[in-house]
């Protein structure tokens, strides 16, 4: 059994960034939303058309997921010429874990 000091000490071993991690978990809990993620480490830059295929769901939802996975800022936008591209937002050391985490299964 712990005593008092060592239940302070184990609570303030928590930070904010424990709910950040957390949302990010919810989000790809999601299978549609996961293998998103999972096809842009393989694939770099799709468009939206291009994982909608790729998942074999709408457009519209599709859209919806890479939104989802933007605001988290697990992914990006990237404008060239007409077309956006989708691609995975390296600069979030999160990003970086998972995709070490998918390339080892």
């Amino acid at each position: 059994m712990l005593n008092q000091k060592e239940i302070l000490k184990n609570r303030k071993a928590f930070s904010e960034i424990d709910k950040s991690i957390a949302s990010v978990f919810k989000v790809l809990s999601d299978v549609n939303r996961y293998r998103t993620f999972r096809i842009l480490v393989e694939q770099p830059k799709l468009t939206v058309g291009d994982i909608a295929q790729i998942l074999d769901i709408s457009l519209p939802l599709a859209s919806q997921h890479i939104k989802i996975l933007t605001q988290s800022n697990l992914l990006q936008k990237e404008r060239v010429g007409k077309k956006i591209f989708t691609k995975l937002e390296h600069g979030n050391p999160f990003v970086r874990a998972v995709i070490e985490t998918i390339k080892k299964l």
